[in-house]
């Protein structure tokens, strides 16, 4: 969660409060930093794209045979979403990309069309389903043991399906949602280029 709201449902409890003037104006202050984040051209979007260089880092956590099952679960992810069995806002589909929100959700890639960057926001606590317990038990639980994050950091969990073709941009995810750090794990990277099937990750 971002730091200036404990509580990002607050934030948006703020959002709906129109009889409250100064929830009014500490949001509207909040978008104006926000339009000034995405101009890339400003000294706060560079001096945050150098900070987020120097804290990336890599490193291999699974074994071909833990990578391997947790694939055969997002398979089975892929394939529940495919029924819709999922809660609606779950699932967030694209031509060559679905995303899967597990935990906490937030409006994200053709519900942004009208809004424009920096309009981000999450769903009502309950709007997407709860972060499976495989995903606890095989990804965040290693995260965890091998001290890249500590125990309970883990809210919220994406699951990215790239289809033959799709691809990820580069990008910033929003400050205002997002506490640091964020975590990304690959998946079915190899298999992608092999026999083009998806690419999918975390």
């Amino acid at each position: 969660m971002a730091a200036e709201f404990g509580d990002l449902r607050r934030k948006l409890q703020l959002t709906h409060d129109t009889n409250n003037s100064n929830a009014r104006n500490i949001i509207k202050e909040k978008q104006t930093e926000r339009r000034g984040y995405y101009d890339r051209e400003t000294d706060s979007y560079l001096d945050t794209l150098r900070k987020l260089h120097e804290g990336i880092q890599q490193r291999r956590l699974f074994s071909d045979d833990e990578s391997k099952e947790i694939e055969n679960k997002i398979d089975e992810v892929v394939a529940i979403g495919e029924k819709g069995l999922y809660k609606k806002y779950t699932v967030d589909r694209a031509p060559l990309r679905n995303k899967y929100f597990f935990g906490e959700g937030y409006t994200y890639g053709s519900q942004l069309l009208k809004k424009g960057p920096g309009m981000e926001k999450l769903y009502p606590k309950g709007e997407v389903d709860e972060i499976p317990e495989w995903v606890n038990d095989l990804v965040i639980k290693p995260l965890v043991k091998a001290k890249i994050v500590s125990e309970g950091f883990i809210n919220s969990v994406a699951i990215n399906d790239y289809q033959p073709g799709g691809c990820i941009v580069s990008h910033i995810d929003p400050a205002h949602i997002f506490d640091r750090p964020i975590i990304s794990v690959s998946f079915m990277s190899l298999r992608k280029y092999c026999n083009q099937d998806s690419n999918s990750g975390f």
